[in-house]
This record gives C-alpha cells, sequence and structure tokens, in this order.
C-alpha cells in the first residue's frame, strides 16, 4: 500500500511447539478476548472478519498462510456461534489486491480451494473489498468530509493522523505539489472500515444502533500496524459506527504473535505476545 514502516529489526525464533498445539493456544487466547469485549458490549453486535489480504501471482509461503488463515478463522466463527448462537453476527471479509482481468478465474479458483472445507464461513458469504475502489473512496472521502481532512497533519511530503495524546509515525497518505492528500495505507483501511459499516448496517436490519468487533488478521507486520493505524483514523473521523478492534500479525511457520486490542472507547492499544 506504498508507507513505509519500522520493522525495528523484527526477529522471529524457530517454534518450541508443534503447530497444531501452538494453533490452538492462539485460538484460545482470541476466542476468550472476543468473549471478553462481547460482555462489555450492550448494544446488539456484529464480529467482522478481515480474514486477510490477497493478491496475485501469490508465492506459495503467501498461500500456505492464506488457507491455513481460513482454517483458523472459521474455527475460531465455530466457538462464536456455539457460545453465542443467533445472539452475534458474522460477517467475513477480505481485501483484495488489484486484480486485472486476466487474473479474475485464478482468484476465483484459489478462493473456492480455501474455503472447501469451511463448516461456519463459505464463499458465498465472504464480501470481498477491492484495494482500487477503496483508494478512490478514500480520495472522495477527503474532498466531502472537512473533519477528516482537518485530522491530518502535513510533515515532508507525507500525512499524518494528528491527536491531542499521542502522534502515529506511520503515514496515512503522501501530499502532491497541490498540498492534496494521496490515500495510502491508514486512509484505505479507513475506507474499508467505511464500507464494513454499510455491510454491517445490512446485517444487522433493523437495528440502527450496533457496534462492530473488528478481527483483523495480517501475514506481516507491516499490514498489522496499518491495520491500527486504519482503526485509530476511523474512529477519530466517524461516529456513525462503534468499532471494538483485535489485530493480529503472526506467520504461522514462526513461534512469534502479537495480538492489539482496545476498546472502543480507549485510544492506547494493549498487545498480547
Amino acid at each position: 500500500m506504498g508507507c513505509e514502516v519500522n520493522l525495528e529489526q523484527k526477529t522471529y525464533t524457530a517454534p518450541t511447539i508443534d503447530f497444531d498445539t501452538w494453533s490452538q493456544q492462539k485460538l484460545s487466547i482470541i476466542k476468550d478476548l472476543i468473549n471478553q469485549k462481547v460482555d462489555t458490549i450492550t448494544k446488539p453486535t456484529v464480529i467482522v472478519f478481515e480474514i486477510g489480504h490477497f493478491m496475485l501471482p501469490c508465492e506459495d509461503k503467501n498461500l500456505d498462510w492464506a488457507f491455513k488463515n481460513v482454517a483458523f478463522a472459521d474455527a475460531l466463527a465455530g466457538k462464536i456461534i456455539k457460545k453465542y448462537k443467533r445472539n452475534i453476527k458474522l460477517l467475513p471479509t477480505l481485501l483484495v489486491n488489484n486484480l486485472d482481468s486476466s487474473q479474475e478465474d485464478e482468484s476465483q479458483k484459489t478462493l473456492e480451494e480455501m474455503f472447501q472445507n469451511n463448516r461456519f464461513i463459505s464463499l458465498k458469504s465472504l464480501k470481498t473489498l477491492s484495494e482500487r475502489n477503496l483508494k478512490n473512496r478514500a480520495y472522495k472521502s477527503l474532498k466531502k468530509n472537512q473533519a477528516l481532512a482537518d485530522s491530518f497533519i502535513k510533515i515532508d511530503g507525507k500525512a499524518y493522523l494528528k491527536d491531542e495524546d499521542y502522534q502515529h509515525d506511520l503515514a496515512a497518505g503522501f501530499v502532491d505539489e497541490d498540498g492534496n492528500i494521496i490515500p495510502r495505507c491508514g486512509l484505505i483501511l479507513t475506507s474499508f472500515l467505511d464500507k464494513i459499516a454499510e455491510f454491517s448496517k445490512v446485517r444487522m436490519y433493523p437495528e440502527t444502533n450496533y457496534e462492530v468487533i473488528f478481527v483483523s488478521f495480517s501475514q506481516e507486520y507491516h499490514e498489522y500496524e496499518r491495520v491500527k493505524l486504519g482503526v485509530d483514523i476511523y474512529a477519530s473521523t466517524h461516529s456513525d459506527i462503534t468499532i471494538t478492534p483485535i489485530v493480529m500479525h503472526w506467520g504461522y511457520a514462526i513461534d512469534q504473535c502479537y495480538i492489539s486490542h482496545r476498546n472502543s472507547d480507549e485510544k492506547l492499544w494493549q498487545t498480547i505476545e
């Protein structure tokens, strides 16, 4: 998405337990965290899964992650459904990176393979969103929403989220020669969340006052940081939907996992490693 992230020389150790045991541990942690969030919410709730970011051509390591993550998300959905039955609604989503017409058939075939063994999340129920469309949507929003445009400070050709308490060191976009913000990173994710709000409103009909628990899975650390920025921008500039975020980064093949979360009325993230 075009924005730099300081990786701070992230290093990972080899797994000390087998994958299935490790995966079950993470599944238990995220399930318990979702339960805690649900218990603090008094409004009707929809849980949105951003299962991942999809692009072609995919390297084998990326495909392996995607298949494992779809299975993980399906298992998590099963636990949520078992506990809450119809009291909680689920909305699975996928961010797709700019596929051209020649890649659509390959994309559809790959997605069908990913979801064919699922019990709780079907390909039919999946909402896919295009990064290109979200970028255009974000650009238009900056033109129409003055509160959104005014929420950034421009430094050295980049736009950063302003905040009274802290400032992100990750740019949300670039600034062109005319002073216009060109959306990247967090602004694209903010546009994604804005679209999710529309989908959720339909899913929650006829409820008009509800909350979203947003659960995001990222293979790469920089994606995880961008999602957190997008959530913060959305929370600072939109009041129509209340979002409680749980943002995950893990690579499955490495014994390391970051889970960042906060309640909807908080600004500072808590991180579980």
